[in-house]
This record gives structure tokens, C-alpha cells and sequence, in this order.
């Protein structure tokens, strides 16, 4: 267990080796985790949602192609 939190938290999501022999304590360090992570996230906006509309491009050589004989 301890190895998948190095492997799946950020460095300051891991909890200190002090807490790692009581599941209270390891608890209630994860529940501090979730708020940080709440409040970092809290009102921000994805880019793609805050992203204005732009009309797509042309190929020009597509465009081309439907020219040209085969």
C-alpha cells in the first residue's frame, strides 16, 4: 500500500512515515488531501470550456485535388 502512494500521489500527497502505523491518523491526512485538492480546483475553469469558437481552416491542397484529373 505505502509503495502505491509514492507511486500514485504527488511528493506533498504522501503522508509522513510518522502516520503510516495508525488508520486514524492516515485518515485524516487523506481527508486534508481531498480539501487541498477541492480548494485548488475550486471555481477554475477547464480551457476548453473558456475557449472562443474559431472557424476552421481550409486545405488548400484538398481544396486543390478535387482539380486535378486522374
Amino acid at each position: 500500500m505505502v509503495l502505491s502512494w509514492f507511486e500514485n500521489l504527488q511528493k506533498d500527497e504522501v503522508p509522513p512515515r510518522r502516520l503510516w502505523w495508525s488508520a486514524d491518523l492516515l485518515d485524516d491526512w487523506f481527508k486534508d488531501v481531498d480539501k487541498r485538492r477541492t480548494k485548488k480546483t475550486q471555481g477554475k475553469q477547464s480551457t476548453y470550456e473558456g475557449a472562443e469558437e474559431v472557424p476552421s481552416m481550409g486545405n488548400q491542397l484538398v481544396d486543390r485535388e478535387a482539380l486535378i484529373p486522374r
